[in-house]
């Protein structure tokens, strides 16, 4: 079920909520997940409506605790006083708290099969669970989705570590310039470090011990347009799919090259040729990759 959105749901929404306490718990299931479902300038503003506003304590948050403190948030350990609990990722199924409500990221929309315990324990501890996932504007558009920081990021760390796998097969690369997406203290420290990383690239020096680089960026959703705009930062040139082959032979060591690969490029019917976005969309098992 899709939930939809407008710019006049919290305006209706504020009347209700004089008294309610919610909650943003500490995330557990990454060590370097630093995200938050709401910035302090969000708690301020429930706040001001009349909501109490629990905060776990994290060391671990793009905020600082100082930040929701001044906003008048309470931060303590215990959310059990919340009615609402929002997060970021999937909670370990031990501290699922019963008969609440629940909003994250849970994983379980496209049954995943790692996460239907936890979807087995919404269930039965009755938790109405609120997955951003499913939430779209008026359209049918996501309103919340991976944005292009999330290519620039990712595209950071697959650099770094390209580096350290070519170092590992015996070739030294100007992609050991290129640290872990967390080293920096912003994108455009990370981008300066690819772009020093290209310049040695122009010079000649990545080792003729490894063919010409290629980089293939699937569709041009946010996440792809992130990471181009990374990958651009090198000397680059975009080749078409049916180049690829050609430039694996014959293309230079003093750039890398980029392909941009749409559904239309590798997708075709597996009885008959051809491509239908619409009926993709309706009957994927129709279709094959090639």
């Amino acid at each position: 079920m899709q939930a939809r959105f407008n710019s006049t749901v919290w305006n209706k929404a504020k009347s209700n909520v004089k008294g309610k306490v919610i909650a943003i718990r500490r995330e557990d299931q990454s060590v370097w997940e630093r995200r938050a479902p709401l910035a302090p300038s969000n708690i301020g503003k429930l706040i001001r409506a009349g909501v109490k506003v629990i905060v776990q304590p994290s060391n671990r948050r793009a905020y600082p605790v100082q930040s929701y403190l001044k906003a008048g948030a309470i931060v303590q350990e215990d959310i059990s006083e919340a009615s609402v609990i929002l997060g970021v990722k999937q909670v370990p199924i031990d501290l699922l708290l019963p008969d609440r409500t629940y909003c994250l990221f849970s994983h379980t929309i496209k049954a995943q099969e790692s996460n239907m315990p936890l979807l087995d324990a919404i269930l039965e501890k009755n938790i109405r669970l609120i997955d951003y996932e499913k939430l779209v504007d008026e359209r049918g558009q996501r309103v919340v989705a991976f944005g292009k920081y999330a290519g620039v990021a990712g595209m950071v760390n697959i650099l770094h570590g390209l580096g350290l796998r070519l170092l590992a097969l015996g070739h030294h690369t100007p992609f050991m310039h290129v640290g872990p997406a967390h080293n920096y203290r912003n994108s455009s420290m990370a981008r300066q470090a690819v772009r020093d990383a290209g310049y040695e690239i122009a010079l000649g020096m990545m080792p003729k011990s490894i063919g010409p680089l290629t980089f293939v960026f699937i569709g041009s959703g946010n996440v792809s347009q992130g990471g181009q705009e990374v990958f651009q930062e090198l000397p680059h040139e975009y080749v078409p799919p049916e180049m690829l082959q050609k430039v694996a032979e014959h293309g230079v060591h003093t750039k890398v090259y980029g392909c941009e690969v749409r559904r239309l490029d590798h997708l075709e019917r597996k009885e008959g040729a051809g491509f239908d976005p619409e009926e993709y969309d309706q009957n994927p098992a129709a279709y094959i990759s090639t």
